[in-house]
Formats: C-alpha cells, structure tokens, sequence
C-alpha cells in the first residue's frame, strides 16, 4: 500500500501547476513603471524647454524696446498717450485753435466757489485759460493745484488761470477738498466755451465731447496770442511762466 501511496503521491505532485517566480512579476512591475516615469519626464521636459525658449523670446523682445524706448522717449511717450488720448482706430485727431490776434469769445459761467466769472473781469491782464478733461483725469487737477503753488509767480506777472471743465460741483468737491485747491474752476456743463475755442476733440482729448488738455493765452487787449494742446496731458508750469514773461517783454520792445 506504501507503495501505491508513494506513486499516487509522485503522479499528484507531477499535475502540479508550474508556479512562476514571484520575482518574474517584481522585475516585469518596476520595468513598466520605469518606462512610465521616463515617457513623463521627457514630456514635462519638453514643456520646460519650450516654455524657456518662448520666455528668452519675450525677454529679447522687451529688451529690444526698452532700448528702443531709451534712445527715443518722446516718441515713446506719444505712443503711451497715443492708447490714451485720442489714439486707435480712425481718424488722427487735429488741434485748428482760433487764430492769433482774433478777439477771444467773451463768456460768462458758473464756478466751483459758487460766482459766475467773466472774461471780461480779467481786461487788463494776461490770462490763460486751461482747458481739461476734469475730475476724471488726474494729471488735470493735479495740474491745478500745482499752479495754485505758483500764484505768487503768475501775480508778479500780471497773469491769471482759469481753469475749465464740463463737470460740476458736485462731482468736483470731493477731489477739491482733498487736493485743498481754492482757485475757481469754471464749470462749462454745455461746452459752449470749450466749442468756441475749439478745444473739443483735440489730440489730448480722450472723449470727443470734452477737452483735453489745452492752453489758450489772452493778451491784455482781450486778443488770442497761443493757444497749444498737451497730449502727453502735461505742462510744465516754469514753461507757462517763461512763456508769458518772454510775451510781455517783447511786447515793451515793441511799444519802445
């Protein structure tokens, strides 16, 4: 019987199934992940690549224009104000002020302390009129108050500004209050002024239906001397000072 046992136990164990090395799956397993991890390097390294070389591109580029910029500044400012002020598509805005010498258009308006101002309570006097966007141009009131620090210089010279807007009182107050600024601004809510001095849609002008940033000089005899529009939305204040002193000396020249 042990032997029976014995051949029947030898036939059992040679139907065995072959049982695999569990090492065969280990090696096979980490081979595939290997070849996973190398398929995602290789993609995320080209995405690095790529986007190193698109950034190098903008650098270069923006280096080119920086130097560019540098070498020519005015030109680049008239760009920057080009996208602002009057820029885009259409048309290029033109400036055709009144014509020296003419009679400056007389008018009479509210202002910003509440009394009506004419042109005419200046005869006598050298006057500028600054035209400007208002209360949502800030180098505008900014402007004001800084010639408001010059009052001094422009009394010496016999000289006064008046500043004029479409907005109101209401809508001027608070940038007032906080920028302290007590010279009267005219308040030209139908532009009929700004249409007379033909300042509307001017270079400067970001909205057709408002100034810009234009100068119009009265002499003494209530007559146009200049008028000069600002599309980079500044003028310097030693420059309007110069101006009217060089006028007036050149005006006793003449008379002499």
């Amino acid at each position: 019987m042990d032997c029976c046992n014995e051949g029947e136990s030898q036939n059992k164990q040679d139907i065995k199934p072959e049982k695999k090395p569990a090492g065969q799956y280990v090696v096979t397993f980490s081979i595939d992940k290997f070849l996973t991890y190398i398929l995602a390097a290789l993609v995320i390294g080209t995405i690095v690549v790529g986007y190193s070389l698109v950034s190098n591109k903008n650098k270069e580029n923006a280096n080119v224009q920086g130097v560019s910029a540098q070498n020519n500044p005015a030109a680049n400012q008239a760009d920057d104000m080009v996208s602002h002020h009057g820029g885009g598509v259409g048309p290029a805005k033109k400036f055709e002020p009144l014509a020296e010498g003419v009679e400056a258009p007389d008018f009479s308006i509210p202002s910003t302390n509440g009394s009506i101002i004419s042109l005419t309570d200046y005869k006598g006097k050298d006057v500028l009129l600054f035209f400007n966007e208002g209360v949502m141009c800030s180098p505008c009131w900014q402007e004001v108050s800084r010639l408001e620090r010059y009052k001094a210089d422009f009394d010496n010279l016999n000289t006064v500004i008046i500043p004029i807007s479409v907005d109101d009182q209401a809508t001027w107050d608070p940038i007032l209050k906080e920028e302290k600024i007590v010279t009267p601004i005219l308040i030209d809510a139908e532009r009929k002024v700004a249409a007379a001095y033909k300042v509307l849609g001017t270079p400067s002008s970001m909205h057709d239906d408002r100034p810009g940033h234009t100068y119009v000089h009265i002499k003494p005899d209530g007559k146009i001397h200049t008028s000069v529009d600002f599309p980079n939305m500044n003028a310097p204040t030693t420059e309007l000072l110069k101006h009217i002193e060089e006028t007036q000396n050149s005006n006793v020249k003449t008379q002499s």
